[in-house]
């Protein structure tokens, strides 16, 4: 006989509340391209993007995940979007201000593979994704990255538990 008595019950599968700021490690799911193993091409070959899996790393919602599509091919708003979180993940992880134009900051959003970007630390704005179909049960999802401009942004990279709705 299999005795589960002992085992931990199931966690609590709540979600996180809306605007909720948390530090978080972004690891990169591996894709299907056969260029780069962290793209995922569409099955209509129209779309690619990395799947990204958002770990938070401190607080009320340690060691939750939180999961992203960051588009690197197909439409225009789809492909600069893209962009735009990644270079946000960038000034987040390296502590660049989104301003700062500095031959340093310049070189600092640049990328040779995606693989740099893997297991970076970031501090992640929470959001919550309504099913318009009504077919399914309504998930986080990151709706922001924030950057050192952000006045608590030290505070979460340094590792304060700062209550949600601050």
């Amino acid at each position: 006989m299999l005795n589960f008595n002992d085992a931990e019950p199931q966690n609590s599968f709540d979600l996180i509340p809306a605007n909720t700021i948390a530090k978080a490690r972004l690891v990169l799911k591996a894709g299907n391209d056969s260029t780069d193993p962290f793209i995922t091409c569409s099955k209509g070959g129209d779309t690619a993007y990395l799947n990204c899996e958002f770990i938070i790393l401190e607080g009320k919602y340690a060691k939750r995940k939180v999961f992203d599509k960051i588009g690197l091919e197909g439409s225009d708003k789809w492909v600069n979007m893209g962009k735009t979180r990644i270079r946000a993940i960038l000034e987040s992880a390296k502590g660049i201000n989104p301003k700062d134009v500095s031959e340093i900051a310049v070189a600092a959003r640049q990328i040779s593979s995606f693989d740099e970007l893997n297991n970076l630390d970031v501090v992640i704005k929470i959001g919550v994704e309504h099913d318009k179909s009504g077919q399914y049960q309504d998930k986080n999802r990151v709706i922001a990255i924030i950057t050192p401009e952000h006045y608590s942004y030290t505070e979460f990279m340094n590792g304060q538990d700062i209550p949600y709705g601050f």
